[in-house]
């Protein structure tokens, strides 16, 4: 009867355990998958896969001239990303010229090749307060400043944006 015992108990454990078991295949659950209108690649962004990959093949002088006009046309600079932290700027910090509040913000995944962005938005207005870490964010703006390392692995992009709008994505 023992032997029927440990038989029956083997058979059930061996049926529970996969169920139990972490699967390389399982998705992120829903709550922490990103909204439906976050495409860091497909949306018409200033920076999304096409116009990364046309920046990217500017030589330096147009990449130069390019920067010039997206700082000169006034609120033609659209972005998503996930939201970091927020901070409200002292007077006498450098950064204060381009507003009295930063929000800092990234797109750790990389749009092309193993090229990542990393925003910080900045504004007379407060658009942060309330916005939990990891909110995916949609913003409009000026761009104020770009650097761009690429002669290193990964590449990544550096960029300032005067912002007239930060909204949540849903």
């Amino acid at each position: 009867m023992r032997g029927a015992h440990r038989l029956i108990a083997g058979m059930c454990a061996a049926l529970l355990l996969p169920a139990c078991q972490y699967s390389a295949e399982e998705k992120t659950p829903d709550w922490q998958k990103p909204p439906a209108s976050y495409d860091v690649k497909g949306a018409d962004l200033t920076f999304n896969e096409k116009r990364l990959d046309e920046f990217n093949s500017m030589s330096s002088a147009e990449r130069e001239a390019h920067v010039e006009q997206l700082k000169t046309t006034e609120g033609s600079f659209r972005g998503q990303a996930i939201f970091e932290r927020g901070a409200e700027l002292g007077e006498a910090m450098d950064d204060a010229q381009y507003g009295k509040y930063e929000i800092n913000a990234a797109v750790p995944e990389a749009v092309l090749y193993e090229i990542t962005l990393v925003y910080h938005l900045y504004s007379d207005q407060d658009f942060f307060t309330g916005v939990p870490p990891g909110t995916h964010i949609e913003f409009a703006g000026t761009l104020a400043d770009l650097e761009f390392q690429d002669e290193s692995k990964p590449r990544k992009m550096t960029l300032k944006v005067k912002a007239t709008s930060v909204e949540r994505l849903k």
